[in-house]
């Protein structure tokens, strides 16, 4: 089982960054714009097929030599094997996948990880995010979309699909 908590607070674009791209200098507004930022970004993240909002995950069941991971990790935070803790300087970490040593083996595991792309988000994918935030605050009713978007034009590029391409 893949649990998940996103760390908004460490999100990127910042609810600082959508004010001022929306010309907003007041705090009036600020959870509604914080909620269709988020909402951007998860609308993103689903059209890349990608992690954009840092997060923390669990990921726990049966044992497994390696496991899949759904973005890139940063930083691995605990490994347990059957309740026995595991040092994480022992893991192996690719971008999407998390290896145990051959020495390692058990029934039940739970690995605790934080994924995201860092602080380095390409400006193309801030600024698809930033269009879609814009567009679901100044429009803020549910319309039919028969062209692309410049926001979904700008994300295309970083799409992954199930099989790596």
């Amino acid at each position: 089982m893949l649990t998940r908590e996103t760390l908004w607070s460490a999100s990127r674009p910042t609810l600082g960054e959508f004010k001022s791209h929306i010309r907003v200098t007041s705090t009036d507004l600020d959870e509604e714009l914080r909620v269709k930022l988020n909402a951007a970004i998860n609308a993103a993240e689903n059209e890349i097929g990608q992690i954009i909002a840092p997060s923390r995950f669990t990921f726990s069941g049966r044992f497994s030599a390696s496991a899949p991971v759904p973005g890139p990790v940063q930083r691995i935070e605990s490994v347990t094997v059957d309740g026995e803790e595991i040092p994480v300087e022992d893991m192996d970490v690719e971008e999407f996948c998390i290896r145990f040593p051959e020495s390692v083996s058990g029934s039940r595991m739970k690995i605790v990880f934080l994924s995201g792309p860092g602080q380095d988000l390409p400006f193309d994918i801030r600024a698809a995010i930033l269009l879609h935030a814009a567009a679901l605050f100044n429009n803020p009713v549910d319309t039919v979309e028969t062209l692309p978007k410049a926001s979904t034009n700008l994300l295309r590029p970083y799409r992954r699909f199930a099989n790596g391409k």
